[in-house]
């Protein structure tokens, strides 16, 4: 009978604890694409933005909508820093949880090549043991040496 891995059990805790990390890992891969999806938006605001204000600009534009554009194209400029760093904030989480799946994939992996190990030995005493067996039966099978 194969003898029981005995690592068995922090193998288990270990896929369990991976298992968790890369669901935290997906779900702070999901909030950085989001995050870059909105300064992406607003970026693209800008761009139009400022495609309007050089046409309005190009037909003649009174000074109080010119100071409207202006101020809508600063509260952009501050929205977007404000995005770029929740972008920055959710790469340094993502790449920080990265680092910590890692570890915890490298251990359950190193776990995982004990257990073959283990298996592969165990496989081989049991090959030994039923090759043993069947030698002594068929020493016992065989009729004594006799001596001329």
């Amino acid at each position: 009978m194969a003898a029981p891995f005995r690592l068995q059990t922090v193998l288990e805790l270990a896929a369990r604890r991976l298992d968790v990390a890369t669901a935290e890992l997906q779900k702070l891969r999901a909030r950085l694409q989001q995050a870059q999806a909105r300064l992406d938006q607003l970026q693209g605001y800008r761009t139009e933005y400022e495609a309007s204000l050089a046409a309005a600009l190009s037909q003649g534009l009174p000074a109080d909508r010119l100071r409207d554009f202006q101020a809508f194209l600063a509260k952009l400029a501050r929205a977007m820093e404000a995005q770029g760093a929740e972008v920055a904030r959710c790469r340094q989480s993502w790449e920080e949880e990265h680092q910590r799946w890692m570890r915890l994939r490298n251990r359950e992996q190193a776990l995982q090549v004990l257990r073959a190990r283990h298996e592969r030995n165990e496989a081989l005493r049991g090959a030994r043991a039923e090759q043993k067996q069947q030698d002594e039966f068929a020493l016992r099978g065989r009729p004594p040496d006799r001596e001329t």
